[in-house]
């Protein structure tokens, strides 16, 4: 019983927060443009809302990449709260959906959780590290089949007087049903964004994913060149 209670007040403890000290910030993201993979182009759009405060990011993405006949949508909410007495560990937990026609994926749902590392954490330039578990089912809509993985996951994010980049970089390591499955893989996202005028920026990106197991495909491989501009949201909640 003494320990139950120990460790209740330590989780108290670590994520306990003023909230007079602790106002949110809420900011959104927009972009349009060209987009290209392989053979095929398209219409690039992407939405975004993020909520930060001292201790706490969350984060609703959408990406929807459009060509004649395929589709890569992509819905991402991803929400972290750092440790406060620790302020160098955060724990994160993410969803996502995404339908991409061009490698037969119908609809699949993924979830992973964990513990990231701030290796870098200024203004300027911002390095994390990420452990956890995930799983996934990559036939949402036909199967309930769940697929668990071991995640590692860096990113890192420059900026310069004009010129900002961003590099993610995730690795999934299957470690149930092996022997009949490997859907081990990994995804690249580099984006590179040149500062114009107020909030607006052009951005050049490419996001890919392979499986560790096969050949290399080049359907997996997204270019984008795209407007983008943000705007600060006065929002309380």
């Amino acid at each position: 019983m003494i320990r139950r209670c120990y460790l209740l007040l330590l989780i108290k403890t670590l994520f306990a927060h003023d909230p007079k000290l602790d106002s949110p910030d809420w900011t959104s993201y927009s972009r349009v443009g060209y987009v290209n993979v392989t053979d095929n182009s398209g219409l690039a759009t992407y939405a975004r809302i993020k909520r930060t405060t001292n201790h706490s990011f969350r984060d609703l993405r959408l990406y929807a990449n459009i060509f004649e006949k395929e589709q890569d949508i992509r819905l991402r909410q991803k929400s972290s709260r750092i440790f406060i007495n620790i302020p160098w560990i955060y724990n994160f937990t993410t969803i996502s959906y995404q339908r991409n026609t061009l490698v037969d994926i119908s609809l699949r749902y993924h979830y992973n959780q964990g513990i990231g590392f701030f290796l870098q954490k200024k203004e300027q330039h911002n390095t994390t590290i990420e452990l956890g578990i995930a799983y996934d089912m990559s036939d949402y809509l036909n199967d309930t089949r769940k697929t668990s993985y071991a995640k590692l996951s860096l990113t890192n994010d420059q900026s310069f007087k004009n010129l900002s980049s961003k590099v993610e970089i995730n690795y999934f390591q299957q470690i149930t049903d092996v022997n009949t499955y490997n859907l081990s893989r990994f995804q690249t996202m580099i984006e590179v964004y040149i500062k114009t005028i107020n909030n607006f920026n052009l951005l050049v990106g490419g996001y890919q994913e392979f499986p560790r197991k096969q050949n290399f495909n080049n359907k997996n491989t997204i270019f984008y060149f795209t407007i983008n501009w943000k705007k600060k949201l006065e929002w309380s909640l």
